[in-house]
């Protein structure tokens, strides 16, 4: 699923989230730092400490001396509380801190001094809980510091929104413009800080729209001109024909005829092109398809089909009304039985036609082959994909399993049924 939310939206989910991160991040490493500044100044002030007091022991001094309510001196291992006991070694020398299940703590700070017995490593060990925060003032601080981290949160998150729509506003009044300026392919211009990348992507815009603006003005011309300039010289010729005829002329008969096709063909051909050039609606134009309107269309091809000594067949599945402008829709059956007709001499083509679909069908040449005499698959089928895309229709011509090839027009809507 795409996802469509404001790039203000996106930007500032980025912020916070990574607003978040930081907090817990930072959180924790406070945490941490405290209870570790705690341990190092324990350990650090009880091995200043310590060693003043051992001297107790080469001054006759033996056994346990509980030098004040925080700190204790040890002459021999063995008489170290038990649950010190348990986590040093005997021979272990240095500063160590102990935090034991019941939430106690200890600082431990071992060395070998001068006893009356000799030599001998003596433990200073120190009530680090004596010293230390309780439960409900670290609570407060905590709470206070999350409080802080709360206030500066709500700071972040306002400057991010902020941060976030100055951003995000030059994108969204080019939306804007984009969306309501479907009509007209003006320039489009944008206030406030830019970046680079907007700048880049506005110049390549504003280039993409004049070039669509001068293909619009183009096309106007060509269909301004095909509809006046072109028509004006085939009705021309209609009269020449006509006054050429009052000579009763027989041998020369044939040749008007022929032109008589020529230019309804190629008036049909202008109109068509015209309908495909025009941004017109043309879905509430309805064409009756029925076997006597087929046949109608296939009087124009029939000296092809003759000609190319082709046996053709056609059949309408019913009788029903399409959503298609008539011209378009005969254009269509035209094109793809002329295609099929000179691609298949001395075969067989056959029409069908439903309320789904067209197929037309033949054993000719097929598609990797070239027509003798003839064009190939050029601007025929280029007219009938044309209209199929107008009329969002499917389009498709391939080979068969055998000779010749099938072409195929789907409908993508229902179409009413007329009995």
């Amino acid at each position: 699923m795409i996802n469509t939310k404001p790039m203000s939206s996106k930007i500032i989910q980025v912020y916070l989230r990574g607003i978040i991160v930081l907090l817990i991040f930072y959180g924790a490493i406070f945490y941490h730092t405290i209870l570790y500044t705690e341990n190092q100044n324990s350990e650090r002030r009880l091995a200043l400490v310590a060693p003043y007091h051992f001297k107790l022991f080469s001054q006759s001094s033996a056994g346990e001396i509980k030098i004040d309510p925080m700190l204790t001196i040890y002459d021999q291992y063995d008489i170290l509380p038990s649950l010190i006991k348990r986590r040093l070694n005997k021979d272990w020398q240095g500063s160590i801190s102990f935090h034991f299940e019941d939430d106690s703590e200890y600082g431990v700070y071992a060395q070998q001094v001068m006893t009356k017995k000799g030599l001998a490593i003596a433990y200073a060990i120190e009530d680090v809980d004596a010293i230390e925060w309780d439960d409900m003032s670290f609570a407060l601080f905590q709470l206070v510091i999350f409080s802080l981290a709360l206030l500066i949160f709500v700071i972040s998150v306002i400057v991010s929104i902020k941060m976030a729509r100055r951003i995000s506003e030059p994108f969204s009044n080019l939306t804007e413009q984009l969306k309501n300026n479907n009509e007209s392919y003006a320039p489009l211009s944008l206030d406030g800080e830019l970046s680079l990348e907007l700048v880049q992507m506005l110049t390549g815009i504003n280039t993409y729209r004049s070039r669509i603006q001068d293909a619009f003005i183009r096309e106007k011309a060509f269909t301004r001109y095909v509809s006046h300039e072109l028509r004006t010289p085939m009705t021309v010729i209609r009269g020449a024909i006509s006054v050429l005829r009052l000579q009763k002329n027989e041998k020369a008969e044939k040749q008007y005829n022929r032109i008589d096709v020529a230019i309804v063909e190629m008036e049909q051909l202008i109109h068509t092109f015209l309908l495909l050039a025009r941004d017109e609606n043309l879905l509430g134009l309805n064409t009756t398809v029925s076997d006597e309107y087929i046949s109608n269309l296939l009087i124009d091809i029939e000296p092809t089909i003759q000609a190319n000594q082709v046996k053709f067949h056609q059949q309408v599945q019913c009788e029903f009304n399409l959503s298609a402008q008539p011209l378009l829709f005969s254009a269509i059956i035209k094109n793809l039985l002329k295609n099929a007709v000179n691609c298949t001499v001395g075969g067989n083509v056959d029409l069908f036609i439903s309320p789904q679909r067209i197929d037309v069908i033949d054993n000719g040449v097929g598609l990797d082959a070239k027509p003798r005499g003839y064009e190939g698959f050029g601007i025929g089928l280029n007219i009938v994909r044309d209209i199929c895309e107008k009329y969002q229709w499917q389009f498709s011509i391939e080979n068969n399993s055998g000779d010749g090839c099938t072409a195929s027009v789907i409908f993508n809507f229902i179409n009413d049924e007329n009995s």
